[in-house]
């Protein structure tokens, strides 16, 4: 069993795998992560011209109705993030491993992917739905016997702290479920499965590895926060009808410039994670007798990420 290490010796032993084989990846980036970015950053804008055009066309429909066109507007984003998270893992893992990968069978990966991809997010936030629902009744319950019995919960306390200790328990659950399930999307697209399965392996293979797994969540978390915030600032005042053609132009430039930040971002935590498992899978003894075969890889070839 290798030594463990730190999540910046698996972002150095990242550069080893996309260095290589960075404009395969840069293609990948433009073609799903910096539409998604791009969009992302531009849903302050899309707002602005709606109302524009909504206000100054009585003819158009009212603003209630618009929900349908977001609802599309969101699919259309899951489907880039998906695509991109998928075709990101399926390069970076068959590449780790010395197998040659072209844009044809990466894209070609989604068909198969996509739908379990999907249906394990689906499960996954179903879980994490009910315990926000057992803690809001259980907070329900707590208020009223406070009520009832004539008690004072946190007294002398602003209504921000009382907030803050309100909502900690969710972020840490929160945080806690996606420490364990930071491999599930690796597992969905690199093992075939879906549903509560990729959860279960992927709770079992990060044991031991949980420290890296939250800096992994804590830094791109992080850093994607602080570019999102800045350029959704700059983005929630533009309607591009209002400004000057300097002030456009400029905009437009910082907001492309931060949208491919954004898919740097995403594409580098996407890889970072595929990097994560196939360390994990390499070192975790349970999970290779389980299988019964060489834990290094199937056909014995040994992993770059050793």
């Amino acid at each position: 069993m290798t030594p463990k290490k730190s999540l910046l010796d698996f972002i150095s032993e990242l550069e080893l795998i996309v260095k290589p084989h960075s404009r395969h990846f840069h293609i990948l980036c433009l073609i799903f992560l910096f539409p998604f970015s791009l969009f992302l950053l531009l849903s302050p804008t899309i707002s602005n011209l709606f109302h524009f055009f909504t206000k100054n066309s009585p003819s158009l429909l009212p603003l209630q109705t618009i929900n349908p066109t977001f609802l599309l507007y969101s699919l259309f984003l899951l489907l880039l993030s998906n695509c991109g998270i998928i075709t990101i893992i399926y390069s970076v893992f068959h590449f780790s491993h010395g197998q040659p990968v072209n844009l044809q069978s990466t894209i070609k990966s989604i068909s198969t992917s996509f739908l379990p991809l999907l249906a394990t997010t689906i499960v996954s936030q179903l879980i994490f739905f009910f315990f926000s629902f057992i803690y809001g009744l259980l907070l329900i319950l707590l208020i009223h016997g406070a009520k009832l019995f004539h008690l004072t919960l946190l007294p002398h306390s602003s209504p921000f702290i009382i907030g803050f200790l309100i909502v900690l328990p969710m972020i840490v659950v929160q945080t806690y479920l996606e420490v364990n399930w930071i491999l599930a999307s690796v597992i969905v697209v690199v093992e075939s499965c879906w549903g509560m399965e990729p959860l279960r392996r992927s709770a079992k293979l990060i044991k031991g590895m949980k420290g890296v797994a939250l800096s992994c969540i804590l830094l791109y978390g992080f850093v994607g926060l602080i570019v999102l915030l800045n350029y959704l600032s700059l983005t929630r005042g533009h309607d591009g009808f209002t400004e000057s053609w300097f002030d456009v132009v400029l905009k437009w430039v910082l907001i492309l410039i931060g949208s491919y930040s954004q898919a740097i971002i995403m594409l580098s935590k996407t890889a970072v994670t595929t990097v994560l498992y196939i360390y994990c899978k390499v070192n975790n003894v349970q999970i290779a007798e389980e299988f019964g075969k060489d834990p290094f890889h199937d056909d014995g070839k040994v992993s770059l990420v050793v």
